[in-house]
């Protein structure tokens, strides 16, 4: 999270590109961006289940099969998520990134702020030996081998030193009105009008910083997704339709590579900061995809498989199994 300050502060985007920010109309309490009054009246007659901010923005079956099965008319239940190295160690990630954050950090130089971050990652370790432990059995139960816990802690660690070596250069750098670690709130209740905007209540974001106008997210995997910035959309219209006038302009994306794809090398990665303006385009976007997954979980029917060139996520879906009942085709490894 140091790194979000620190990434903040030095690029100013108030400031730098206030512009972007300058004519934002799709707010969270504009009635341009509530739902239609057919969505709006299945809510509130208990129709159909409301959706949270993932639900829409996660798109991983590219007919939307699994939310139709999991919201829709005829849901099923009864199933449990699959477990995947990657959701397990996402989890995780969030976990060790918050109790960083937790951590007052004042040690110098290099060897003794090194030295207090192996001591707390040694903890870290202690505290979590279960999940630790699924983490490293999943590693051969999947159809593909995912990822590598080991050496997942030792990307921790390394950022972990990384956090600590930045908040102690916040500490002699920030100003007055700079954005510091005290400012982020996780995992805030935001508690939006349901039937207006269509987004679940509670809906908590990873982080919002709301003296800055900000809300981010923390994303895993190997590589950065456009989609990961509709979460900070639909957050940020939830915010606004239950604070009214407080707004928030801008997203953040914490995003830490568990897994590398090259066979070949195992670099040391670090967590990577993408801020950006949440602006009308983001949320035309985000209010689109919440329109089109409120239509699908209405239907009476489920949509069509995929084509087969877009199954990569089937081997990992918790509805594989009834789909396949239904005729869906996968390789014998799947």
């Amino acid at each position: 999270m140091f790194q979000i300050v620190a990434a903040w502060n030095l690029a100013h985007p108030q400031s730098s590109m206030k512009d972007a920010i300058s004519d934002i109309v799709l707010r969270g309490d504009n009635k341009e961006t509530f739902l239609t009054g057919e969505f709006a009246r299945k809510i509130a007659d208990n129709e159909i289940r409301t959706l949270s901010v993932s639900n829409i923005a996660d798109k991983n079956c590219p007919t939307r099969r699994d939310l139709y099965f999991y919201k829709g008319l005829r849901r099923l239940s009864g199933l449990s998520q699959q477990e995947t190295w990657g959701n397990k160690a996402g989890y995780l990630v969030e976990q060790y990134i918050e109790h960083i954050l937790r951590t007052k950090n004042t040690s110098k130089p290099y060897s003794k702020l090194i030295r207090q971050r192996d001591q707390l990652h040694r903890e870290f370790i202690e505290n979590n030996t279960q999940p630790l432990a699924k983490l490293k059995g999943l590693e051969s139960t999947l159809p593909t081998k995912e990822g590598d816990t080991d050496w997942l802690l030792a990307l921790l660690s390394s950022n972990g030193r990384a956090e600590f070596g930045i908040s102690l250069v916040h500490s002699l750098l920030k100003e007055s009105d700079s954005l510091d670690a005290k400012h982020i709130i996780t995992k805030m209740q935001t508690k939006p009008n349901v039937a207006q905007i269509g987004i679940s209540s509670p809906a908590p974001p990873d982080f919002i910083v709301p003296k800055f106008g900000v809300v981010g997210d923390i994303k895993t995997g190997v590589a950065f997704l456009p989609n990961f910035q509709l979460t900070c959309a639909g957050y940020a219209l939830a915010y606004e339709n239950e604070k009214k006038q407080q707004q928030i302009n801008w997203g953040i994306i914490y995003f830490f590579p568990t897994r590398n794809p090259s066979a070949y090398v195992k670099p040391l990665t670090f967590a990577q900061i993408y801020i950006f303006p949440i602006d009308d385009d983001l949320r035309q976007w985000f209010l689109d995809i919440r329109d089109e997954a409120y239509r699908i979980v209405s239907q009476s029917n489920p949509p069509a498989f995929p084509e087969r060139s877009r199954r990569n996520q089937c081997p990992y879906c918790r509805f594989k199994s009834h789909c396949v009942g239904d005729g869906l085709e996968l390789n014998e490894n799947e």
